[in-house]
């Protein structure tokens, strides 16, 4: 009870209070009277023309910016592709079919459903991610495009009452859905300056969904609020414009609020030195894109600027994922929560290519160019963006340290080293303190586990955001700190040392976790390559070193590990138990496989140096 009672102080009580009023309202019926499912009839959205039925085809949707799984055209709304559940049927021996969650108030639904599985592989589809993808095959030069669309689009609104089943049920994915409308629009000839009624009311009824919800978002803490908000502002701006009496009206309320909400989630959630709330670099960068987006929008129409706090905060954001990516902006640390979320991946570029959000956060927010002459983000292409008369951005990738975020970034002329430090202003999803990232020549040679679903086994469930599935020490086979809930974790550990030398080449940090153990990890850049120092004590009966490692040819020999591209060598004056193992990871959302994991068991009270040589 102690745990949660300090869990909830530092949530704070008014959040606290947030979501449990949502709940209560949802149980006594508020939401379906002040919700009420609404058909939207059979208007174009964006075009008369619409594909025939005809014979069914298959279309490849890359789910999660990954998995290319082929479709039925237009697509069973309500299916997970991965069991297949909910095809059709009955409530039989009272298992929740399709036809219930389908044409249930949303609010009605649990937000677990076993039998369905993760509820993401359904809602993905709904997401419409898909939507600007075909959009810009149309305006590529794809004339069949544009009915495919307005297939889809038509079907998903016939299929999907507003308010009504499972692709109602979260604000967020509403919210994503409206960004991808408004995109879209803007690649369909004049669509975007002259919309069609069947789009506005389209984006009034999302508006609509968000609003009474809108507290339980903000109640996160998380990009929910940042995703709600943009798309409360955006879609009443662009209704001010274009809507008739009765929407312009309610637009201008929708307009002021999700304005107030996005300069309030700016000031809260990013922190000082630029890191976001949720410790998490794909979740980052669907932040800055969601923003960048709204930035574009609001410059298209020349809206009032935010705040120069606000634009002070989203710079920061912005050099925070450069620094965080290694030296070509390719790819990132496998750090913290990872639904694969990846906003305008309009032309399905590799989902851990960082390079197009880095170009475009760079070019809306730092006003510079990047100079990376192989990306051009289509927003920047489509809002009339020459980031050839932006003056070049002199910046490169350097040792830094995020105290507020509590991150380490030690560079070195063939890559870097990350080291996530004991500090969670915010509810940390991972137990992952002084997990160490290691990159050496463009490949991540020390790594993280990731995250492989959010509705899984609970032995999965508990082995990614888990302490094992990070490369730092774990005591008594326990979390680093006592997991209160699927999301959720107790007693935030916080460093009781921490410092950053003036040269810039070792960051140490140790904390006390709420059963008294005590860790120190040091982290020092050498000649030859990296040094790791573990100093602990106190633990009931051992202590596990694990450093999860690239694939590869491996061998272990006494006390040191080696491979083609580097060496780890293991010291300690205490009695040690080393062993090549094999664990899991997860670089993409629903995928995980097989990589080495050199784990050092020791069962007294000491030090464990690593050793770790480059080739």
């Amino acid at each position: 009870m102690k745990d949660k009672v300090l869990t909830w102080h530092r949530l704070g009580v008014i959040n606290i209070a947030t979501v449990a009023s949502y709940r209560i309202l949802k149980k006594l019926g508020y939401y379906r009277r002040v919700l009420p499912v609404i058909p939207l009839g059979n208007s174009s959205i964006f075009s008369e023309s619409v594909a025939s039925h005809g014979k069914p085809q298959k279309v490849s949707i890359n789910y999660f910016s990954f998995h290319s799984i082929d479709v039925k055209s237009p697509p069973n709304w309500f299916i997970n592709p991965w069991n297949n559940k909910y095809k059709s049927g009955k409530n039989r021996g009272g298992v929740l079919q399709q036809d219930q969650y389908r044409k249930r108030h949303w609010s009605e639904l649990p937000d677990f459903i076993p039998e369905l599985g993760d509820i993401k592989l359904v809602w993905e589809l709904s997401r419409f991610d898909w939507l600007p993808k075909i959009a810009w095959s149309y305006k590529q030069g794809d004339q069949k495009a544009l009915p495919l669309l307005e297939l889809w689009l038509r079907d998903w609104v016939k299929q999907n009452p507003v308010n009504s089943g499972i692709n109602w049920k979260c604000g967020q994915e509403a919210s994503l859905r409206c960004l991808n409308l408004l995109a879209s629009s803007l690649m369909i000839d004049n669509n975007f300056h002259k919309p069609n009624k069947g789009l506005l009311s389209l984006l009034e009824s999302h508006a609509s969904r968000i609003t009474p919800t809108l507290h339980y978002a903000m109640a996160q803490d998380n990009n929910h609020g940042t995703s709600e908000a943009a798309a409360l502002f955006i879609v009443g701006e662009y209704l001010i414009k274009h809507g008739n009496t009765k929407q312009k009206k309610i637009a201008i309320r929708w307009s002021k609020k999700g304005r107030f909400w996005l300069e309030n989630r700016v000031k809260k959630l990013v922190m000082n030195d630029g890191s976001f709330s949720q410790y998490s670099v794909t979740y980052h960068r669907l932040f800055l894109d969601s923003l960048a987006f709204v930035e574009l929008y609001r410059e298209h129409y020349n809206l009032k600027e935010f705040s120069a706090s606000y634009y002070k905060k989203m710079k920061l954001a912005s050099k925070w994922l450069y620094y965080m990516t290694n030296e070509n902006n390719k790819n990132a640390p496998n750090l913290g929560a990872n639904d694969g979320a990846y906003l305008f991946n309009i032309e399905n570029r590799p989902y851990r290519d960082f390079r197009p959000s880095i170009q475009l956060s760079s070019v809306v927010f730092l006003k510079e160019n990047p100079g990376d002459d192989s990306v051009q983000h289509p927003l920047l292409t489509l809002f009339n963006i020459d980031t050839n008369k932006l003056p070049p951005s002199s910046r490169k990738p350097a040792t830094s340290l995020f105290k507020s975020g509590g991150y380490a970034v030690i560079r070195k002329k063939q890559g870097f080293a990350m080291m996530r430090l004991p500090i969670f202003k915010f509810r940390p999803s991972h137990a992952d303190a002084h997990h160490v990232d290691i990159w050496h020549n463009g490949i991540n040679i020390i790594r993280d586990g990731g995250t492989y679903s959010y509705n899984t086994d609970e032995k999965l469930l508990t082995y990614f955001s888990g302490t094992q599935s990070h490369s730092t020490v774990q005591f008594d086979d326990r979390d680093q700190m006592p997991r209160l809930g699927r999301f959720l974790f107790g007693n935030w550990l916080k460093p009781s040392e921490l410092s950053f030398d003036k040269n810039k080449t070792s960051i140490a940090s140790s904390y006390k976790d709420s059963m008294g153990i005590s860790h120190k990890r040091s982290l020092l850049n050498t000649e030859a390559g990296w040094k790791v120092i573990d100093k602990f004590e106190d633990f009931s009966s051992h202590a596990t070193l694990r450093w999860r490692l690239s694939a590869g040819d491996w061998t272990l020999d006494g006390n040191k590990l080696m491979s083609d591209s580097f060496d780890i060598e293991i010291k300690s004056y205490s009695k040690l138990s080393l062993k090549l193992l094999e664990g899991n990871e997860s670089l993409y959302y629903m995928d995980k496989t097989k990589i080495p994991i050199l784990e050092v068991t020791c069962k007294e009270f000491g030090t464990i140096e690593s050793i770790i040589t480059l080739h």
